[in-house]
């Protein structure tokens, strides 16, 4: 015993030891207790929790649909608040109330009682869903319509943290104005309803102006006009011919076949069965209704007895290939008239539908070469000189006595080369131009000295000897100007060479 008591002392007093790690980890020191009793206790779960699960063991909910005891559960708890951290993500498809243990409840119920606050932040995805289904069965609010605008305000800010909600929501807040017959106009930011618009803009184009049709046609269309090369370049040429276009297709699809133009283009309405609220957790509390709801007279929903059709143009709702080959079309045709140095391929339109399409072409540069030619320069440089020469006359008016002066010699004036030919109805770029034509000079160069596209001079020429030949005098068939050999000697001695 006095040995031990020895060593220990020596080992007291020893400070090299004392201060060792070794010793210093295996002597038992103080230490703070990590956590409370009151902390090791399991949390109590609140009595009103407790009593809104216990509605999933009632007698009726034995035999009552899972929809009915989500709708029940959120009515008891629509006015319930929480405080509680945020829990650990997790994933549950159609997740409702009784999918969620109790540290998950009360995690949802605190970010809830957040959100409205409009304090919008990141939670498990199957909270996001569980906050949307009540929203949509109108549980949190007494109007429908209130429902509505929360849910609209929180899928516009929640979209923004996940954009994967906007797959179903977008639908859902349409099914909510359908089903609550709420206000059409509710509804008319949203995607499919914008696409309603535009094309009634295109079934009714005979009361739409040129505007509405050029913005309906390029947003409907799966040729995207911004990328095109001549487009960006001739943007208000390629707007009028275009709409021109399909105003003339629209006539002609009208006069002289069974079906309209938007009929070939986006087919026909059709009426199908409709699931409202589909793939949500949703309790019809009017099933055996029956109503009416339309939000168009192409887009509109009949319910008999509780069960609901929809009748709109189904089929592909976004950009449409068949309206997309029609303004590629305009785009390569118009590409050939302008003789645009990036050509492009037609594909999928018909012969009836590129010779409507050309010839609205032809008729657009013929008023626009008419328009051109009848424009009247007014050199306003030369009004000073008119003014000077009547003040002098005006002043030899009203002279006392007449003075006779020597009348002016006039000088001689060099004629230009329409003067001097014995052709006057025709200008100098078309002299010039008719020359290289009958002298076997060089067609495109003299198009280019002059400015113009070859086809261009060809019809104004045609145009302007109408009157004396009744006849075209260059034929411009094969995208070549060739004169008509009948004419050739009556030309040349319209035109001399020089």
């Amino acid at each position: 015993m006095s040995d031990t008591k020895e060593i220990l002392h020596q080992i007291l007093n020893d400070e090299k030891l004392l201060n060792s790690r070794a010793f210093r980890d295996r002597v038992y020191t103080d230490e703070p207790i990590i956590r409370t009793a009151a902390q090791l206790r399991k949390p109590e779960t609140p009595a009103k929790i407790k009593e809104m699960k216990g509605i999933a063991f009632s007698p009726e909910a034995y035999w009552k649909t899972s929809a009915w005891l989500f709708y029940n559960q959120g009515k008891f708890m629509e006015n319930y608040e929480d405080v509680y951290p945020m829990c650990d993500d997790f994933v549950k498809y159609y997740p409702c109330y009784r999918d969620l243990d109790d540290k998950q409840l009360r995690s949802y119920f605190a970010w809830r009682t957040n959100v409205r606050k409009d304090v919008i932040e990141k939670a498990p995805l199957s909270f996001v869903y569980i906050y949307i289904y009540e929203l949509i069965n109108c549980i949190g609010a007494d109007e429908p319509q209130e429902c509505f605008s929360r849910l609209k305000s929180f899928c516009d800010v929640y979209r923004l943290i996940d954009g994967s909600i906007s797959k179903y929501t977008d639908v859902w807040l349409s099914d909510m104005i359908v089903y609550y017959g709420l206000p059409p106009s509710l509804a008319d930011d949203f995607e499919d309803i914008r696409y309603d618009m535009k094309l009634l803009t295109l079934i009714y184009w005979e009361k739409s102006s040129d505007d509405e049709l050029f913005e309906a046609i390029s947003a409907l269309s799966s040729y995207r006009l911004e990328k095109s090369l001549y487009y960006t370049a001739e943007l208000e040429e390629f707007k009028k011919v275009l709409v021109r276009s399909f105003i003339k297709l629209s006539e002609f699809f009208r006069d002289k076949r069974k079906n309209s133009l938007c009929d070939k283009l986006f087919g026909n309405i059709v009426e199908c069965t409709y699931n409202m609220f589909a793939s949500a957790i949703f309790y019809d509390r009017q099933a055996l209704r029956s109503c009416e709801y339309s939000f168009s007279e192409i887009h509109s929903y009949t319910c008999k007895s509780g069960k609901w059709k929809c009748r709109k143009f189904y089929g592909n709702r976004g950009r449409n290939g068949n309206l997309g080959d029609l303004l590629r079309a305009v785009d390569s045709l118009l590409r050939e008239k302008a003789d645009f140095r990036y050509k492009i391929s037609i594909e999928g339109v018909s012969k009836t539908a590129l010779k409507i399409i050309q010839a609205e072409i032809d008729s657009f540069y013929a008023e626009k070469q008419r328009a051109e030619a009848q424009k009247i320069e007014i050199d306003l440089s030369k009004l000073v000189e008119i003014r000077k020469a009547a003040d002098i006359t005006r002043d030899k008016l009203i002279v006392d006595e007449e003075v006779e002066e020597p009348a002016p010699v006039a000088e001689p004036k060099e004629e230009t080369a329409a003067e001097a030919s014995a052709c006057p109805l025709l200008d100098e770029n078309e002299i010039l131009f008719m020359q290289a034509l009958l002298y076997n000079g060089d067609v495109s160069d003299a198009a280019r000295k002059c400015g113009l596209l070859v086809s261009i001079l060809a019809d104004s020429i045609n145009e302007k000897l109408f009157d004396t030949f009744s006849d075209t005098v260059i034929d411009f068939s094969s995208d070549v100007p060739v004169l008509i050999d009948d004419y050739t000697d009556e030309l040349k001695h319209m035109i001399p060479k020089e």
